[in-house]
């Protein structure tokens, strides 16, 4: 008898997905065994289904609208174990047909781009494909240029292609076929989320509930993922939850897998182990381990880990300071703290296409070698095969690539940043025998950040705490004691060290003077220019932001306004300033890699936000001379001097329009108190988060030593 429990999924990539991760952490075994590719309808899972019982043959001329990326003649050669569960997705009402077999829309578009690509005709065709209007869509078609240059194949495959609607008919026929051909089956529908009116896609909801109503009524089983959805949080459910209601973002995807996991497949099979559970016992495994300890005071060769190289401020700390260590390499100080071994960099994407890459150049720039962990060649795991296969899926990739990479360069450091490269990294850099682990932690705990919690992170901190040779770090005293007080851990557990800055260059190139000059231009009655440079998203409150922009245009109409940065609400937050009526007062630059240039022109700088770390921006404003306003977000308040190079306001969660203001006219108005402060802004962030004084710090950090060993290990060298 098997041990496992062998599933198939029938549907989109939305559940597809999950599947494919799901045996990493689970007592199953994906069957795909002649799963030709995705479908939406039930007319599409239904023919899904006798394709994988071989009662359909699809003809050759319709692979391209039906599975274009894959082998016939080999899925032909393959049979279908049947599985002990199915899982069949219904998420469109929308059917395609040629003669008797179903299409896939997303194929039949793609492969005839140019005749959709115009969408009044697409519209006109999709009009007469109806199936009862045959003459009339051949004449419309024969006076398309688009349709005449096709082959005589693809001409015939348009002709004969129609569209139509699931009734409640046709889909309680394809429901009942679907259970009668399978012995245990679950069907799932689309997931109600909300547009960004936040109302539910009216055609989405109606078809939703016809699938639950025909469900119910054939009393067959069916799970809607709207409510764990809404538990997950939409914002964190979608993968782009502003652009696309459509496909799930990767955590919430093995959410959803856990849901039905426990409500169809572990009444029959109980799990073994959870994620979290399985890393923690893996993790400690290493409570009595005795790392090798370096009698120099040189650190033999650092492996910075991240999870990308996009535009935030972790990342772009984590690339000064790798550009910095690499740097002081060619200086040959035998008395003093440096890196002699290689510096790497490992990162779990670099993809261009959503940005991760921002500061990959400058990495190069320094020779420093920068890989996906997951292009990395795979090993045998070094975790027992009865956790291994229960680790959460990023954690078991890692071990498998990142940990025999890490064995054979053995670096004496392993500095991994933010909590989701923790989870990923630090069991592989355990199992790689790394002497010292250096967890930075950034910004807030997850605890007070509940869409980017995970239930692994607790458990996996409270080991790491006790294992020797992992040592905590943050960079604000108020990350170090939200994290200390989540895990209960002493108040000095925690190591700070600030961000490191340096004045960023002022230069622009001619597209931005250009874009500047135009600005000065359209606003010659602006005397104050008050800035922002952050991401567009939700914790950055950008709708905030410009409401007190807009207020401060009233109380003071000679401003204007530069904003610096892109994101996920940057257009809706364009629209907002239309709406405000100050759009022509404000300077939507996007994103920037001359963040210099832009400080320049500004006279002050805000930052709105919910949540922070150490914001590396209002220390670069500093260091540019530019005052700053700001909540009290995080370690906002170490980052300035209260008063005396910015102003302070007295809530986080809700910030009062009326302080924001008064702030705003003492540095709209008093042109000398704005230059002062400017120049103490200056001097305060250039001596406190100068890299002269913060390298110095984290080669201590890295090191493991505390002040006064760094002291007896120094002088003993020299």
């Amino acid at each position: 008898m098997r041990e496992l429990t062998r599933i198939t999924a029938i549907g989109s990539c939305r559940i597809s997905t999950p599947f494919k991760a799901a045996a990493m952490c689970h007592p199953v075994v994906n069957n795909t065994d002649r799963i030709y590719g995705y479908t939406h309808t039930s007319a599409e899972a239904l023919q899904q289904v006798r394709f994988l019982q071989g009662e359909f043959t699809p003809l050759a001329e319709t692979l391209p609208l039906l599975m274009p990326n894959v082998d016939v003649d080999a899925l032909k050669g393959t049979q279908h174990p049947t599985s002990d569960i199915y899982f069949i997705e219904l998420s469109s009402a929308k059917e395609l047909r040629i003669d008797d077999t179903q299409v896939q829309l997303n194929y039949t578009t793609r492969h005839f781009a140019d005749f959709f690509g115009d969408k009044h005709r697409a519209r006109d065709f999709w009009r007469l494909a109806d199936g009862r209007q045959e003459e009339e869509k051949r004449t419309f078609l024969t006076k398309q240029e688009s349709f005449r240059a096709l082959s005589g194949s693809d001409q015939t495959l348009l002709e004969k292609l129609t569209r139509s609607l699931s009734t409640l008919d046709t889909l309680s026929r394809d429901l009942t076929e679907i259970r009668d051909r399978l012995p245990n089956v679950v069907f799932i529908s689309h997931c109600n989320a909300l547009s960004n009116i936040q109302t539910p896609i009216a055609s989405r909801a109606a078809y939703i509930a016809m699938v639950e109503d025909v469900a119910q009524n054939l009393k067959l089983p069916i799970f809607n993922p709207t409510a764990s959805m809404q538990a997950f949080g939409q914002q964190a459910a979608m993968s782009d939850a502003e652009t696309s209601l459509s496909h799930y973002s990767e955590d919430f995807g093995a959410f959803l897998f856990d849901g039905l996991f426990d409500t169809y497949i572990a009444p029959n099979h109980a799990r073994a182990l959870t994620p979290s559970t399985a890393l923690s016992q893996a993790l400690q495994q290493f409570q009595d381990r005795s790392p090798v300890t370096s009698i120099s005071p040189h650190i033999g060769g650092v492996a910075f880990i991240t999870g990308s190289l996009g535009a935030g401020g972790a990342e772009r700390q984590m690339t000064r300071m790798a550009v910095e260590m690499k740097r002081g390499q060619s200086i040959n100080k035998p008395d003093q703290f440096g890196i002699t071994g290689p510096i790497e960099v490992f990162v779990n994407t670099l993809s261009p296409e959503r940005g991760r890459d921002f500061f990959l150049p400058k990495l190069q720039d320094a020779d420093i070698p920068v890989s996906v962990i997951n292009e990395l060649p795979a090993g045998p795991s070094p975790v027992p095969e009865n956790l291994f296969r229960f680790l959460p899926p990023q954690t078991a990739e890692a071990v498998r690539r990142l940990t025999p990479h890490l064995t054979t360069v053995r670096p004496e450091v392993a500095y991994i940043w933010q909590d989701g490269a923790v989870l990923a990294t630090a069991l592989a850099a355990l199992a790689a025998n790394i002497p010292h682990i250096v967890i930075s932690l950034r910004g807030m705990p997850p605890d007070l950040r509940p869409e980017m919690m995970k239930d692994e992170y607790f458990d996996m901190y409270c080991v790491l705490s006790k294992i020797p040779g992992v040592t905590f770090s943050a960079n604000t005293q108020a990350g170090a004691d939200a994290y200390a007080r989540w895990l209960e851990l002493p108040a000095d557990a925690i190591r700070v060290v600030h961000n490191a800055a340096e004045l960023i260059n002022a230069n622009g190139t001619n597209l931005e003077r250009k874009r500047w000059e135009k600005f000065v231009k359209s606003t010659p009655d602006a005397d104050f220019t008050f800035g922002a440079v952050f991401r567009f998203d939700q914790n950055k409150r950008p709708y905030m932001w410009l409401e007190f922009a807009a207020a401060a245009m009233v109380a003071y109409p000679n401003s204007r306004f530069v904003l610096v940065g892109d994101g996920t609400l940057l257009t809706a937050a364009q629209s907002y300033a239309e709406e405000l009526g100050i759009a022509h007062r404000c300077l939507f630059v996007g994103k920037s890699r001359n963040v210099g240039y832009w400080l320049s022109r500004m006279d002050a700088l805000g930052l709105t936000s919910r949540l922070e770390g150490l914001p590396n921006v209002l220390i670069e404003a500093q260091l540019a001379g530019i005052p700053v306003i700001s909540t009290p977000a995080g370690g906002a308040a170490e980052a300035f001097v209260p008063d005396q190079t910015g102003y302070l306001l007295g809530s986080t969660e809700q910030p009062q329009l009326a302080q924001f203001l008064g702030y705003f006219l003492k540095l709209a108005t008093e042109t000398s108190q704005r230059e002062a402060m400017g120049i103490a802004a200056a001097a305060f962030a250039s001596e406190t988060f100068a890299m002269e004084s913060i390298l110095p710090k984290t080669l201590q950090l890295l090191s493991g030593l505390s002040d006064s060993e760094t002291y007896y290990k120094t002088a003993a060298r020299a």
